[in-house]
């Protein structure tokens, strides 16, 4: 599905978060939002998701998020968030079967186990284990695996390669990557610029709450990321790989 951003505002206690933020991301596009802390990515990741009251308009596939009730939404948007306390007793099976509470009436349906042990095989989770004993990469992604459990259009993911090792970022990035080429739309903020820049199909640059620049990979330059993260830098394609060094 598609998303569209029109002139979005967002005060939060009286303070602007965001503002005249416009955005166009297409069906089945892995795209990214980069910027400093304090620009805006959460902000606009939660505000997609109809967590905070908003001036302006989203549209998903051309629906206004404002008519699209909640049960509705839980159908069609997953969310994976920064920062989950993942302290349960829960199987990865059990846990991963949260996604489907959007569908079911009578829980865990023929249907429901076939979703889930589908979602739990296609990304190797380790379906028999405790989730608090599990890795900081395996618990991302079997938060994953539940968002996907309830068969979303449109994927969202806030930092998901956060305090992860970078055998696990990879990993993570390319499920993603296979995920999007599949048809699903998704949007995730990074902190990492070099995953953003070799993974996603375009980026969004951010500061202070408003969009400087959104493009593809290739047309990043030191120019717009010395605008929005204040410091010099030179982004240079080492073996096909695309580096930000910061001049230091």
């Amino acid at each position: 599905m598609k998303v569209e951003v029109k002139s979005l505002k967002v005060d939060l206690d009286e303070v602007l978060i965001l503002e005249g933020v416009n955005l166009k991301v297409k069906e089945g596009e892995f795209f990214g939002i980069v910027g400093k802390n304090g620009s805006g990515k959460t902000t606009l990741l939660r505000t997609l998701a109809k967590f905070y009251p908003k001036e302006g308009s989203i549209y998903i596939d051309g629906r206004e998020l404002e008519d699209i009730k909640l049960d509705e939404l839980a159908r069609i948007v997953g969310v994976v968030p920064q920062e989950f306390e993942l302290n349960v007793n829960f199987t990865v099976e059990q846990f991963v079967a949260l996604g489907r509470i959007p569908y079911i009436r009578i829980f865990e349906s023929e249907k429901d186990r076939e979703v889930v042990n589908r979602v739990i095989d296609s990304l190797k989770c380790p379906k028999n284990r405790i989730v608090r004993t599990l890795s900081g990469g395996e618990k991302q992604k079997v938060l994953i695996a539940k968002a996907l459990a309830q068969e979303p259009k449109v994927l969202l993911l806030d930092e998901p390669t956060s305090h992860l090792d970078i055998k696990h970022q990879i990993e993570i990035v390319k499920i993603l990557k296979s995920l999007a080429k599949r048809g699903l739309t998704i949007i995730a903020t990074f902190h990492d610029l070099n995953l953003a820049l070799n993974f996603c199909d375009r980026i969004a640059i951010m500061k202070d709450g408003r969009v400087l620049k959104v493009c593809k990979p290739d047309e990043v330059d030191s120019d717009v990321l010395r605008e929005a993260f204040e410091v010099e830098v030179e982004v240079v394609n080492l073996n096909g790989w695309k580096v930000v060094i910061p001049k230091v």
